[in-house]
């Protein structure tokens, strides 16, 4: 009996193995539908369709799934609605599709009284006298192919309404939450609804049969409408509009067979003093794939405390914020679609260099231009900068500030990174996981920064599977992308004619990000009642050791036991200099941020819900910091640590990636306010310190003397709380003020110049 189990066993693994394959052929013509959901690996769970709105990503991946069931490929490949979610991008169009389906599953009693078996050739057979062997279930779903557009605008045409039984439809109705009525769809004819709003929204639609039968259900799309004044490259400047700018230096990716021009987008917010564009303040946009973020989003990059803003404090004191966002565009006279927030990071410093040559021309006045730029922005940014005055460009810059911008590479979880492209390209093919694979894993720019990443540890011929041997274990970068890139970074250097500085949000002393080889989980997914996955993650290991960092187990129950149908794992070894990326001091990624980008997927929403870790470390410091005097990304940043800035801000305690606090803010804007005196400027300003915090009365404080001072205060909205003038400062002057708690800006000064200092109220 023990032997007949293990030879059951063996081929059922074996047909399992094989599900897409030939194991179930001889069930084909046992079934009415021709569709045996049991072919697949299911995680959709199709034989019970959500009630809730229905989107893309599940609508796709039900689609997927059905497809593959179908024993005569009677349905376009999942491909097609992906070309068609381009084209609809391209058209400024949102493309729906209607699938109607019949399909079958295998009952579980049949398995397990042997009505269902696995023969000597390892096919799936049914007995002679066996009946009732399938259940089968209905499916009609309506959605659309892609999950956020910039209008309302929709079409449904005949080639995207997938019928695989003999219902006929006999009418379609629509209608958005702005209307009161239903709205009868005409295929191929677009058409638009009433979506006032940005964000997302629920459209309800209705499917009429011939037959009476009507399905009612709901989809989800997300608007996202962000006005644009088309190529403002040679109209004047356009405040409170969002601008497109196109470069004018073309750049020529890897794999790429031209050069081209980049797009992006920007918007001026002019300063709450005059209105006048005299001292620009450039924010750039950091790693955004899908373009998540418009330019108020990535304004609001520099929010801190509570319900303050960098950017606002600095318009209160005269400064111009000029924000560029890298868009999803449409190459011009093509239908090639380039995301600009994953594109290569030299395309999107050309769109840099052509804003700062525009700005430029356009402000009033000698003041020099400021630069910050985080994450991804940082680089773009030291790459604009510093490729201008390798090519005699003038970009008329004082201050370039980097945060948490990562110059010697990124980290994401290489296990993360296995065990995502194994559930989009392998066996289970979850179609909400492939945008994370094609559109940030293998994006143009996670190619480039990845210190380590997936494709570089492939097998040969093999899209989802890991080399397991010793040598290809250690942190690998993308081929042809990664180490091309970091040294092109690296020959360029920083900008030379800029006061480089860096705020961190990754620990200076040395504190990691839980441990090397923590368990980030250990759950078994139960899919139906009788598929289910297991999955198994760690974070990297100790300097010099190797651990399993994924496995991914699907299985299936059969008889009396759950049999493993699909298995892959990753491991990993950490170098002999320092422990794994994962772990290491580091501006963390907020796992929380990714789960609400990936829509509602059931298995991902069970994934998040289940992880043992909240953050991974993004940026390491010693990225960050640009550290060049060792490779052990654990060291304490000290007064011996090599870094190409000349100051900066580093914590004591990690923190989420690109977060503003009053440290690090008050740092800014003293790099900001206070341009370092030359030697030729007044001594006694360079003396002056402000006791910090604040109670009933100010505090100067100076070496020397400062003669004919005047001195002002200001909140952080600019208005004047305080102010004298032809004073003598000697030592320690008091100024007698009452001020109500928060942040405040003094600024003292003479005929010989002024430094503005940050004090808080306490």
């Amino acid at each position: 009996m023990k032997s007949k189990i293990t030879l059951l066993f063996f081929g059922l693994f074996s047909a399992l193995g094989l599900a897409q394959d030939k194991a179930y052929d001889l069930l084909k013509d046992k079934t009415q539908t021709n569709i045996l959901y049991d072919r697949i690996f299911g995680v959709s769970n199709a034989t019970e369709l959500r009630k809730t709105a229905i989107t893309s990503g599940y609508f796709n991946q039900v689609y997927h799934e059905i497809q593959r069931a179908d024993f005569s490929q009677s349905l376009p490949k999942y491909e097609t609605l992906k070309d068609a979610a381009k084209l609809g991008f391209v058209n400024n169009q949102i493309p729906l599709a209607i699938l109607i389906s019949e399909f079958e599953t295998i009952k579980k009693t049949a398995l397990e009284n042997g009505d269902v078996f696995s023969n000597s050739n390892n096919k799936m057979e049914l007995k002679p006298d066996a009946n009732n062997v399938f259940e089968k279930h209905s499916i009609t779903v309506m959605a659309p192919l892609i999950a956020k557009s910039t209008k309302a605008s929709f079409v449904l045409k005949d080639d995207f309404i997938f019928n695989t039984t003999a219902k006929v439809i006999a009418a379609i109705y629509i209608k958005s939450e702005e209307t009161s009525g239903w709205k009868q769809i005409t295929t191929n004819s677009p058409f638009t609804l009433p979506m006032s709003e940005n964000g997302k929204h629920v459209v309800k639609c209705k499917i009429v049969f011939n037959n009476r039968e009507t399905i009612t259900q709901s989809f989800e799309i997300e608007i996202s409408n962000s006005e644009s004044v088309a190529n403002k490259n040679t109209l004047p400047l356009a405040p409170n509009v969002v601008n497109t700018i196109s470069s004018t230096i073309p750049y020529q990716g890897y794999g790429e067979s031209a050069a081209f021009v980049g797009q992006g987008q920007y918007e001026v917010f002019l300063d709450n003093v005059d209105s006048v564009l005299d001292k620009p303040i450039f924010l750039l946009d950091g790693f955004d794939p899908g373009d998540t973020r418009n330019t108020t989003a990535i304004y609001s990059f520099l929010n801190y405390g509570t319900g303050q803003n960098l950017a606002t404090d600095l318009r209160a004191q005269g400064f111009d914020i000029i924000i560029l966002n890298f868009p999803t565009y449409t190459r011009p006279s093509t239908t090639t679609v380039i995301d600009g927030g994953a594109d290569y990071i030299q395309r999107n410093a050309m769109i840099f260099v052509e804003l700062l040559n525009q700005i430029n021309a356009q402000k009033v006045g000698t003041e020099k231009n400021v630069v910050i730029g985080p994450s991804m922005g940082g680089l773009i940014a030291r790459y604009a900068l510093r490729y201008m005055e390798m090519n005699s460009l003038n970009h008329d810059t004082r201050l370039y500030i980097s945060f948490d911008s990562p110059h010697q590479g990124a980290n994401v979880p290489i296990g993360f990174q296995h065990l995502f492209n194994y559930m989009a390209y392998g066996p289970a093919a979850i179609t909400a996981v492939q945008p994370i694979v094609d559109g940030m894993m293998k994006s143009p720019a996670a190619r480039e920064m990845l210190i380590d990443q997936f494709e570089g540890h492939l097998q040969a011929g093999s899209a989802f599977e890991f080399n397991t041997t010793t040598t290809s274990l250690l942190p690998t970068g993308c081929p042809n992308y990664r180490t091309p890139f970091q040294n092109e970074l690296n020959a360029m250097g920083f900008p030379t004619t800029v006061r480089n500085v860096s705020i961190a949000n990754g620990a200076g002393d040395g504190t990691m990000n839980y441990t090397p080889d923590f368990e980030v989980m250990n759950h078994t997914f139960n899919i139906t009642s009788t598929q289910r996955a297991i999955i198994n993650l760690r974070y990297t290991p100790n300097t010099n050791t190797t651990n399993q960092v994924s496995r991914f187990r699907g299985q299936a129950f059969i008889v009396i036991a759950w049999v493993t149908a699909y298995e892959s794992m990753a491991n990993s070894k950490a170098p002999t200099y320092t422990a794994g990326l994962d772990t290491a001091p580091g501006g963390r990624f907020d796992l929380s941020g990714l789960e609400a980008g990936l829509g509602t997927d059931p298995l991902l929403t069970e994934f998040f819900a289940n992880l043992n870790a909240d953050y991974f470390t993004f940026i390491p410091t010693w990225s960050s910091m640009a550290i060049s005097n060792t490779q052990n990304l654990y060291s304490p940043v000290t007064g011996s640590s090599v870094t190409p800035f000349v100051a900066s801000s580093i914590p004591t305690v990690n923190e989420n990636h690109v977060t503003l606090n009053a440290q690090n803010t008050a740092f800014a804007l003293n790099e900001i306010l206070n341009p370092p005196l030359s030697v030729n400027d007044n001594a006694a300003l360079n003396a002056i310190w402000i006791q910090n915090p604040i109670q009933n009365s100010i505090l100067i404080n100076t070496s020397t003397t400062l003669e004919n001072a005047a001195i002002s205060v200001t909140d952080m909205l600019g208005k004047t709380i305080y102010q004298t003038k032809n004073k003598t400062i000697n030592g320690t002057f008091e100024i007698p003020v009452l001020l109500s708690k928060g942040m405040y800006l003094i600024t003292i000064g003479n005929e010989k110049g002024s430094v503005t200092k940050k004090i808080v109220k306490s």
